[in-house]
């Protein structure tokens, strides 16, 4: 549930809101890829994850059309990048920001080794020399590199990559398998794929925290309008309590940048 506090200053963000030309709103058509839980779909092939139904609220209140759909990673990118879908799940980083519009964050979340529990690490010159099992290319990718260079500071052996092209649960089973002495994944993520290949022995260490999952839209075939409406619909949701019960369901929580943020990460406002 939101704080009171948060839900305040929703309330003062809204109340300073330009008039919107919702009229002129313009279709949006969003894809997903496979990471649940996040977003994935069920037995039945229907959308699922906290992302999709924040998403879905949304898309309820657009003016215009608004469809949802879940495609394997290179698919989505590439209707991504070619224009065929405005919108696309990623995670923010900087690089990013300078080519494509970003939502306000829908959820904060965190990435992190998981390991087998006969290898138990607390620091992460540990793994310095070690094979890790990671799924990219991808933002988590990214953020392994960064983990990289702090072993390079140090004059530590490098890490040493095994990559897979999807973050479901066929690295979950390479750990298991022990092909790999740990593997870097997004910690609900891994929890989540752990829990469905019957993996409970593991041990975790936290690496990056504040990773903001967002909505994407390419700068090249979405103006900065369309995403500033997006973001003012969701502050508004957010501030109605219409989000509750979601946040609830998956026990996450909404979470708030401060405005000056908005500028310098490409997020329209």
């Amino acid at each position: 549930m939101i704080s009171p506090k948060l839900r305040i200053l929703l309330l003062i963000m809204l109340l300073q809101l330009p008039l919107s030309s919702w009229a002129e709103a313009s279709d949006l058509n969003i894809v997903y890829h496979d990471f649940a839980p996040f977003s994935y779909e069920d037995n039945r092939g229907r959308a699922q994850g906290i992302l999709v139904e924040l998403t879905q609220a949304i898309c309820l209140q657009w003016p215009g059309r608004c469809d949802i759909s879940i495609r394997p990673y290179r698919r989505a990118m590439h209707m991504f990048s070619s224009g065929e879908a405005k919108g696309i799940f990623l995670g923010w980083n900087r690089e990013r920001a300078e080519s494509m519009w970003f939502s306000l964050p829908l959820v904060q979340t965190e990435y992190g080794f998981y390991t087998l529990n006969d290898f138990p690490i607390t620091d992460l010159s540990q793994l310095a020399g070690k094979v890790i099992g990671v799924y990219g290319p991808s933002n988590t990718y990214t953020s392994l590199m960064r983990q990289q260079e702090k072993l390079k500071q140090l004059s530590l052996p490098p890490l040493l990559t095994d990559i897979y092209p999807q973050g479901d649960a066929l690295p979950v089973r390479m750990l298991q398998k022990r092909r790999f002495d740990a593997y870097y994944v997004n910690k609900d993520v891994g929890r989540f794929y752990a829990g469905q290949v019957g993996l409970s022995q593991l041990h975790y260490l936290s690496a990056e925290r504040a990773i903001l999952y967002c909505v994407a839209f390419n700068k090249a075939f979405t103006d900065s309008e369309t995403v500033r409406q997006f973001n003012h619909l969701f502050l508004r949701l957010l501030q109605e309590g219409r989000l509750d019960k979601i946040y609830q369901k998956y026990q996450m929580q909404p979470i708030r940048l401060p405005q000056t943020d908005f500028t310098p990460k490409s997020m329209p406002y």
